[in-house]
């Protein structure tokens, strides 16, 4: 009879231990797909928020800007830089140089005619690509983010170029 109640036991036991390891490891695989998925969709936020925030920026620089003559576009050894050009309360010249290099949008502001290389300025916000083509006066800006992913902006400028 100690024999049967010692197996009898064993098998609770056993079973008892069974099931605590499969909630266990459940509840890790669980875990892990919510990782995975709280991974997602951190990652899909930021693609957007590359995106967004490229196009609005530019288009706030261009409405802060627009005005008869201030708006053009030059190239600087092949990369279309935007050109955003005002007088200051100095009296100066000033223009603000928006472009694409190396992976990230660039603002540089400097004084009229001083020189410029690529890289200079600060980096906005890092994108996969960013295109600014200017037609009279609509303005289209397209941005391209590191998940392959594009959308565009048309504007019209308020004054014609």
């Amino acid at each position: 009879m100690e024999r049967h109640s010692n197996a009898i036991w064993w098998v609770g036991f056993i079973g008892t231990v069974l099931i605590l390891g499969t909630f266990a490891i459940s509840s890790l695989l669980l875990t892990n797909v919510g990782i995975q998925v709280y991974h997602n969709i951190v990652k899909a936020n930021n693609d957007n928020f590359e995106l967004r925030t490229s196009l609005n920026y530019v288009a706030t620089r261009i409405r802060q800007k627009d005005a008869a003559e201030s708006i053009t576009m030059t190239e600087k050894d092949g990369i279309p830089v935007l050109s955003l050009s005002y007088i200051g309360g100095t009296g100066y010249r000033y223009e603000v140089l928006i472009y694409h290099y190396n992976g990230s949008l660039r603002e540089h502001m400097r004084l009229e005619g001083d020189p410029f290389e690529l890289g200079y300025g600060f980096e906005m916000v890092e994108i996969e690509d960013f295109n600014i083509q200017l037609n009279g006066n609509s303005l289209k800006l397209t941005a391209k983010n590191h998940a392959g992913e594009s959308e565009s902006l048309t504007m019209s400028l308020r004054t014609v170029q």
